[in-house]
């Protein structure tokens, strides 16, 4: 098992037992805190056939709307921790991507219908302000099969992304893209496109096509 980061663990402390799913979720998160290996995987041998059960829990409480939304990123991170441990119980990948796009999908705004001009969707990468800064606005699109966005930098510096393998349904990547400088990406696979900022990795988006 992984060594988890000291930056990790102290989510994980500050978010406390009580946020979590289970009385196995809170012994194995005092076991994370403790960096106690051996405990670690005697408690994922112990209760390996509960684990789809525990990363389900954890998603819906990391979903929930009565989360506080500082909380819901260390229920994501145990809820990964646990997909990870069952895929390599099992070899079963499902859950870990399923763990992936839901904490992805916490991030985004509400999904939005966006209109085309000239058979262009744009998302803007804008200005940092003193509030807002790296985002794309709008970060959550639905467009049909076959149609074209275009990201268009009108921030002061430069933002390069990609769709995040494994969980989007295709790949496509922007290199960099200067301040004052736009991309465009063609979308002809239908499915969820999750992607992110490479230099601002808290710069996410997301496109939905539909057939």
């Amino acid at each position: 098992m992984k060594r988890l980061g000291v930056a990790a663990l102290l989510i994980l402390t500050a978010f406390g037992s009580q946020a979590f799913a289970s009385e196995f979720t809170d012994k194995y998160e005092s076991a994370l805190e403790a960096n106690d290996m051996i405990l670690q995987q005697q408690l994922l041998e112990e209760n390996k056939a509960k684990l789809p059960d525990e990363i389900g829990a954890l998603v819906k409480d990391g979903l929930s709307p009565d989360t506080p939304k500082e909380l819901r990123q260390g229920k994501f991170f145990l809820a990964e921790t646990l997909a990870r441990a069952h895929k390599d119980f099992t070899g079963d990948v499902e859950p870990l991507k399923n763990v992936k796009k839901k904490s992805f999908d916490a991030q985004l705004s509400a999904p939005v219908r966006p209109t085309a001009v000239s058979g262009v969707y744009t998302i803007e990468m804008p200005k940092a302000t003193d509030s807002v800064k790296n985002v794309f606005a709008p970060d959550n699109i639905v467009i049909k099969k076959g149609e074209t966005v275009k990201w268009v930098n009108t921030d002061a510096i430069a933002h390069v992304f990609s769709a995040m393998p494994v969980i989007s349904a295709g790949s496509f990547s922007s290199k960099s893209v200067p301040a004052g400088g736009s991309f465009e990406y063609k979308f002809e696979k239908p499915g969820e496109y999750f992607y992110l900022c490479f230099i601002h990795h808290a710069m996410v988006g997301k496109v939905t096509v539909e057939e």
